[in-house]
């Protein structure tokens, strides 16, 4: 690719913006946003005007069907996932999507109204996976590029965690990690309909997809091939449900949650016998709290993401900061804080990016790739049947 990798955005909102503004970070790789689609046109135009790109499409056909576009990054609802990277797959077109890879949405031809209460896990988990399986077909089949956007993978902190654990020649013995806050305002979000789980799908998969990866990357360094996970247990909760909660006049956290957790744990099980401790909620206050902690063998390594010590501010009135931004998800500017210097690099965004520029420019697989994306969703969803049952999920049938 002479003329460089030429991208087409397909979404125009939170996660377009953040992974537009992360482009301008990327360096070293000879690319361009060439073109965006969305369903918001208003919202289209300004962030072609904004990220200056040069085409705007009226629809997703369009885009897929513009043979200067070399790869599509899918940052849209997570029900759109699976079907566009398959459309793309068909049309030629590398592709970056957005996690999680896919999920439950209900049965086919469900009412807008269906709810997950009741349903099943055990056929949520065997339908996502047949999904899962028919996509990797697909992508084989085609020969394109897959990236799948879990920034965790590519964060200064854990990827100096893995180095680390390298270094040291450590086997990681446990792994614990956490993603939590005080709740998505996105109405989205409070449906199993509309995001396909709660807490443990829209928050565990980033603790989740690190821990797989480390995983991963230590099984390659002592046999060549990855260590993969072979079972789960897990539980999850309404914690907003509790009645005392609800009687109380001033909510901090986000409510409202139809038919969804707020509060999720799980347990995974690797194929050498160690383990991961991994948990997510909607209901911590005081921002965002993203970490991953890696007990070696020879060596101890935390992961800080958010919050972290690189900056620290207090001010007694949160009117003072009221134009700049701290972090994602604190409730109040007041007292002390741990201002982001620059969020979008901690958290991983440009260098996931110009991994999936380099790995498309060059034909070599990414990072954080296609095992990765379905080994986290095959662990999400045997987690909900773990929650079900109250016993332990064995996932080594569904691995491939």
């Amino acid at each position: 690719m002479s003329q460089g990798v030429r991208i087409g955005m397909i979404g125009s909102g939170f996660s377009a913006h953040f992974h537009l503004a992360s482009y301008r970070k990327v360096y070293g790789e000879h690319f361009e946003v060439a073109a965006i689609t969305g369903r918001n046109a208003a919202r289209v135009a300004e962030l072609a005007r904004h990220f200056s790109i040069g085409r705007q499409y009226g629809s997703v056909d369009e885009l897929m069907h513009d043979p200067d576009i070399d790869v599509v990054d899918l940052c849209v609802p997570n029900p759109l996932h699976m079907p566009l990277v398959l459309q793309a797959a068909e049309r030629g077109k590398h592709i970056i999507c957005e996690k999680p890879l896919g999920g439950y949405f209900g049965p086919p031809g469900c009412a807008d109204s269906w709810s997950a209460r009741g349903a099943s896990r055990q056929d949520m988990l065997a339908r996502v996976m047949a999904q899962a399986h028919a996509l990797r077909h697909a992508i084989a089949q085609s020969g394109v590029t897959f990236c799948y956007a879990e920034n965790w993978v590519y964060a200064p902190p854990v990827a100096k965690l893995n180095r680390l654990m390298a270094a040291s020649d450590s086997t990681i013995l446990r792994i614990q990690g956490e993603e939590s806050h005080s709740g998505s305002h996105s109405p989205y979000a409070r449906r199993w309909r509309t995001s396909g789980g709660g807490s443990l799908l829209r928050l565990c998969v980033h603790p989740i997809g690190a821990a797989l990866y480390l995983k991963y990357e230590e099984g390659r360094r002592r046999m060549g091939v990855p260590i993969r996970p072979v079972s789960v247990i897990a539980q999850v909760a309404n914690l907003t449900e509790i009645e005392s909660f609800r009687r109380e006049p001033r909510k901090h956290i986000a409510v409202g949650w139809e038919d969804v957790e707020d509060w999720a744990s799980i347990i995974v099980t690797f194929d050498d016998g160690s383990v991961a401790q991994l948990s997510s909620t909607d209901t911590k206050m005081g921002g965002i709290h993203n970490y991953l902690t890696a007990h070696g063998s020879r060596a101890l390594v935390s992961a800080n993401i958010n919050p972290n010590n690189a900056c620290q501010a207090y001010t007694p009135d949160g009117d003072y900061f009221a134009g700049e931004y701290l972090v994602e998800k604190t409730e109040t500017k007041e007292g002390w804080s741990f201002p982001a210097p620059d969020e979008d690099a901690v958290t991983g965004y440009p260098e996931e990016l110009r991994d999936f520029i380099g790995a498309v420019a060059r034909g070599r697989a990414p990072k954080s790739d296609l095992m990765l994306a379905i080994d986290v969703l095959l662990v999400v969803y045997a987690g909900y049947l773990s929650a079900e049952k109250q016993a332990a999920i064995d996932i080594r049938s569904y691995l491939a």
